[in-house]
């Protein structure tokens, strides 16, 4: 008001100078200057000051919208008239007057469209509200429509926000109509911008609803998890109370009524903490739910008494209605009829003061049920008489809303038919518009591009052959160096191959010389092993006993079996390295006899020759080596030395 006021004072003193100045035909042009800047100073502060009292005084927004609106249209001001429109929707709107709302919503459309120029998106925001009233009169199909064309418009636009509003809207939709399906999948595409856009309240609002979608389709563990990564997204303490009674309610649905009452009690806890009445109510009677169905009756018949009373002192009828409607059933669970009937009949006195058809119904089905089950037969059949009733009166008024809503929907479509030419004339215009703009850029962009092409020319000609030159010489130096650098590769690597070959005929070579060195000094071990035994063999055939142990004594003194078999093994763990242990890690089962006897048969020794070094019979050899087949789980097919080859 103050910038009016200032406003209206500039404006008088420039009158009045140049009423001094001029004359009298200046004073009349300044006064019809002053008096159109006024008016639409007016306008303007009256528009923002209607659209300050939408929600909270709606009929003080229709009211200063009405007041403005006959100035706007004789002045063709349509930016005026197109908020004016949305203002009186949005009063509407907040008085659950849908079908008004829908058709000021349209107004507001069409005014915009007459906007030169106008890029902000509030045709696009229009179509938008218009469809969320088709929602709520029910006309679901009609708001899918609308919905659709928004967001295409939005997705051009790249207007990300409003862009999850209308997938949003259309997984409501889509919700409202059973088709969980669809549902799910906007409300998904919904969550991923949520996501891009990290804003983590709209990211919890998302999974909140998907989770809802899944509760009605009743897929209860799937709600479960989308419920609780919403809670993980939730700060502000009044949603996490939601989210707790939300996954409360979900536990119980799965009976399990442990866990939904934790939930429970965690959401009544923070309602609590937040002094939220109302919704203390709510959740006591969530809770009496869950006590009623684990039986614990007494304990639910006080919550729901607790919440009886909230609801009394905040004089919320429907609350209070369903709350009775509860006692009832938990009265009737304690198999106590008389009482269950007074608080079915208090229930149902107060639904047909509020003209709740729908509670009406209800009621009268509990009392016909009750009737039945305490033989009341007569009784009964009066309570099904009213219930019948009440059902139809409940089909017949859905059926007169459904016709108004479809009246709406015809009279909405019939002015949109009546305005289809001026939107196209419109639309039309601006394309000329915006065509005739382009092209004069593109001429004026043109010229400059050969002007500047003709100035350039001659210069870039001559420094395209100096580049061709330097390039072409760059080029043979590149080619010239990349074929040393492959000479010097092929090289490198030819020595490399010569070094290779080198150390593997060294380590062959060396391999040999091990492999003779070993075959050597096990023949020279076995001959000696040979003779000894002859020597023997011999001296037992002579009868001299005490020459004869002497003799012998003195052999095996030199038959040193064990020293015999270390260096040995020395020799071969130089040839066949970590042999021995890997035999032993494999098979923990050989002994070291079988130890010996598989390095023996590796090299390839005879029965005869393993004999004599281990200083046993071949007999004895031929045993060992049946055993050792046995223990390394040989086919009797198969070959000993060769499988022992593996090993190594």
């Amino acid at each position: 008001m103050r910038e009016a006021a200032r406003f209206f004072a500039q404006i008088l003193l420039m009158f009045l100078f140049a009423g001094v100045i001029y004359g009298q035909s200046d004073k009349l042009f300044f006064l019809d200057n002053f008096r159109s800047n006024a008016k639409n100073q007016r306008i303007d502060s009256v528009l923002r000051m209607s659209e300050t009292y939408a929600e909270i005084n709606p009929d003080t927004t229709l009211f200063l919208s009405n007041l403005i609106i006959n100035d706007a249209i004789s002045d063709k001001n349509y930016k005026a008239i197109s908020k004016a429109y949305k203002n009186m929707a949005d009063a509407y709107y907040y008085k659950n007057d849908y079908a008004n709302s829908l058709l000021f919503y349209k107004k507001s459309a069409e005014a915009d469209l007459l906007v030169v120029s106008d890029t902000s998106g509030f045709y696009i925001d229009r179509i938008s509200d218009i469809a969320y009233c088709y929602i709520q009169l029910g006309l679901h199909e009609k708001a899918i429509e609308l919905d659709k064309s928004a967001l295409k418009l939005n997705q051009r636009f790249n207007r990300a926000m409003e862009t999850a509003d209308n997938l949003n809207n259309l997984g409501n939709s889509y919700f409202y109509l059973g088709q969980y399906n669809k549902a799910i999948e906007y409300m998904t595409k919904t969550l991923e911008l949520d996501r891009r856009s990290g804003d983590s309240v709209a990211i919890s609002v998302s999974l909140n609803n998907i989770g809802m979608v899944y509760s009605r389709w009743r897929k209860h563990y799937e709600a479960l998890i989308f419920y609780e990564d919403a809670l993980s997204y939730t700060t502000i303490q009044g949603s996490k109370a939601i989210r707790y009674s939300n996954i409360g309610m979900e536990w119980y649905y799965l009976g399990d009524y442990k866990k939904a009452l934790n939930y429970l009690s965690k959401a009544l806890e923070i309602d609590t903490e937040s002094h939220q009445t109302i919704k203390i109510g709510v959740r006591k009677n969530e809770i009496a739910i869950v006590l009623s169905a684990m039986g614990e009756f007494d304990k639910a018949l006080r919550l729901n008494q607790e919440a009886l009373i909230i609801f009394k002192n905040a004089d919320i009828r429907e609350s209070q209605i369903i709350t009775l409607s509860h006692l009832g059933d938990i009265y009737r669970k304690k198999v106590q009829p008389s009482v269950a009937e007074r608080y079915y009949l208090e229930s149902l006195g107060m639904a047909i003061d509020s003209k709740s058809q729908h509670h009406m119904a209800q009621n009268y089905k509990n009392l016909y049920e009750l009737a039945e089950e305490k033989g009341e037969f007569k009784k009964a059949l009066d309570y099904f008489k009213f219930y019948s009733i009440s059902k139809d009166s409940i089909f017949d008024g859905e059926s007169y809303k459904q016709l108004a809503n479809f009246h709406v929907l015809y009279e909405t479509e019939k002015k949109e038919q009546e305005n289809m030419l001026l939107i196209r004339d419109n639309e039309l215009k601006q394309r000329n518009y915006r065509l005739a703009v382009v092209v004069i850029a593109g001429l004026f962009v043109v010229l400059i591009l050969i002007f500047f092409l003709y100035k350039v020319k001659a210069r870039s000609l001559t420094q395209n052959k100096l580049l061709l030159e330097q390039e072409k010489k760059l080029s043979i130096m590149e080619i010239e160096r990349k074929a040393s650098e492959n000479r010097l590769l092929e090289d490198r690597i030819f020595a490399e191959q010569q070094i290779n070959r080198l150390e593997r005929e060294k380590y062959q070579t060396e391999i040999k010389l091990k492999n003779a060195d070993l075959a050597s000094s096990t023949l020279c071990l076995i001959n000696r092993n040979e003779i000894l035994s002859e020597i023997k063999d011999k001296l037992k055939q002579n009868h001299n006993t005490q020459i004869i142990s002497e003799v012998v004594h003195l052999i095996n003194s030199n038959t040193d079996i064990d020293q015999d078999w270390y260096k040995f093994r020395t020799t071969f763990e130089d040839i066949y390295p970590g042999f021995f242990d890997r035999l032993n890690q494999n098979y923990p089962q050989l002994t070291d006899h079988d130890i010996r006897l598989s390095a023996y048969l590796l090299i390839n020794l005879s029965s005869r020759e393993i004999a004599g070094l281990m200083n046993v019979s071949i007999d004895a050899t031929n045993k060992a080596r049946q055993r050792l087949r046995k223990k390394l789980n040989l086919e009797p097919e198969a070959d000993l030395t060769l499988f022992l080859t593996s090993v190594k």
